[in-house]
């Protein structure tokens, strides 16, 4: 079970003992075990590089009278302890057998996501000057939602979009069926570059397939930018 022991030197130290009607002494007292529980939840916290996270407490019940604990208090994470959209922090008084209270918590994480930044018609080409990035909650996100601009770049719309409107995978094509494509192969340190034909959509890095112009034999090829497929021998 986790743990986590903060000291009488830095909180105040209470016991709850009955429900009374909200006094205005008892307003910092909740309001530093408001921030003890949000404490304890960013210290549990694991987040990636690039998001963004918020923590939201629930307020304590004013009719909760507290009074002091002689001892250290302490915290736990109770029920769901995955921490991925919400946590129950319970804060105990260490050296009171019948002191506790619940403190339930909201974890928001926010990741960067593109967006248009106007409305956009279908076959739009997508550029820095019609794109941007937003920061959105995970949770409500689709799959497909993409986080980097220059994954779009130069990438066509398949469909219009409003303004503010999430583009995701399924929206686009940096290589669109039936577009001339450059076809590229190595071999060593020679290059050879050729014409064709896209017979599929492609976004970054995945494999389609396209015909070459001159011996009209179909190949895969990896979209390598816009219009560009690299062929590995």
């Amino acid at each position: 079970m986790l743990k986590y022991i903060f000291s009488l030197l830095l909180f105040y130290c209470f016991s709850v003992i009955s429900y009374t009607p909200l006094a205005y002494a008892t307003t910092d007292k909740h309001q530093a075990l408001e921030k003890f529980a949000e404490s304890f939840i960013k210290a549990q916290l694991i987040s990636t590089e690039n998001e963004r996270v918020s923590i939201e407490v629930s307020k304590i019940d004013r009719r909760i009278t507290v009074t002091q604990c002689e001892g250290n208090i302490s915290a736990v994470l109770v029920g769901n302890k995955s921490l991925k959209r919400t946590a129950t922090v319970r804060i105990r008084c260490d050296d009171a057998e019948n002191w506790q209270v619940h403190v339930p918590v909201k974890i928001i994480r926010l990741v960067p996501v593109v967006v248009s930044n106007r409305p956009l018609s279908k076959g739009s080409l997508l550029t820095k000057n019609n794109t941007k990035i937003e920061y959105m909650n995970r949770v409500l996100l689709r799959s497909g939602y993409i986080s980097d601009l220059a994954f779009v770049n130069r990438a066509r719309l398949k469909r219009q979009l409003a303004g503010e409107q999430m583009i995701s995978t399924r929206d686009i094509c940096l290589v669109c069926k039936g577009e001339s494509v450059t076809i590229t192969s190595s071999v060593g340190n020679l290059t050879v570059k050729t014409g064709g034909l896209a017979l599929s959509n492609g976004i970054l890095g995945e494999k389609i397939n396209v015909r070459n112009s001159k011996s009209k034999r179909i190949v895969s090829g990896i979209v390598q930018a816009a219009g560009v497929i690299q062929i590995n021998y």
